[in-house]
């Protein structure tokens, strides 16, 4: 891959066909893992993208965002994926009921937010051709910062990276350990999110 650069008031890079299907595969099973049943249910549309701007019906979308039923037992439940559960941390560790309540509020409008975030940074791959060439309009740049984060969560849970010790340990594996692989992955995306913020400044 080249790194990301701004060419003609545009930030674009360049991806090998095996980088950009890695990527993609990635961000399309992050999608169908915040789309999974651990999750509330996704908004049907979103206030801006409605026509009925009435009080009636404002009211009526927050209720239905507010009132979104979320499991009390989302962060400890087995059955919830771990990447999930890091993905949405409890906001009170010490208080088993503050935090559900939080989430109860917020988890909806969180996991929207990556939704969007996902769906733009995949709709740019969607749009790269033959010579790998890739453009993130400045709109899409926070989309793909905050998708390459939850990417490299999501890795960083699957290789039960912690701290930076496991990262370490993980970096010295043989070659012909399958974690190798993935933990090049997870190296990769984050020299990809670098790349980004580098034509930031």
């Amino acid at each position: 891959m080249h790194g990301f650069r701004r060419r003609r008031g545009q930030l674009t890079c360049t991806f090998e066909d095996t980088e950009l299907t890695i990527l993609c595969s990635l961000t399309k099973t992050l999608l169908q893992l915040l789309r999974s049943d651990a999750m509330p249910p996704v908004r049907a549309s979103s206030w801006n993208d409605s026509s009925d701007c009435s009080p009636e019906a404002l009211f009526a979308e927050l209720e239905n965002q507010m009132g979104c039923e979320v499991k009390a037992d989302f962060a400890t439940n087995p059955e919830v994926d771990p990447v999930l559960r890091r993905l949405f941390p409890d906001a009170y560790r010490d208080d088993e009921g503050a935090s559900t309540e939080f989430r109860r509020f917020s988890q909806a409008s969180e996991r929207d937010e990556k939704l969007d975030a996902a769906v733009a940074m995949l709709s740019d791959m969607n749009q790269v051709g033959h010579d790998g060439r890739c453009a993130v309009p400045d709109e899409h740049v926070n989309d793909w910062l905050k998708t390459l984060t939850a990417l490299r969560v999501a890795v960083a849970v699957r290789l039960g990276i912690k701290t930076s010790a496991d990262a370490d340990e993980l970096g010295e594996l043989p070659d012909e350990d399958p974690r190798t692989a993935v933990f090049s992955i997870y190296e990769w995306l984050g020299w990809v999110q670098e790349s980004l913020l580098d034509c930031l400044h």
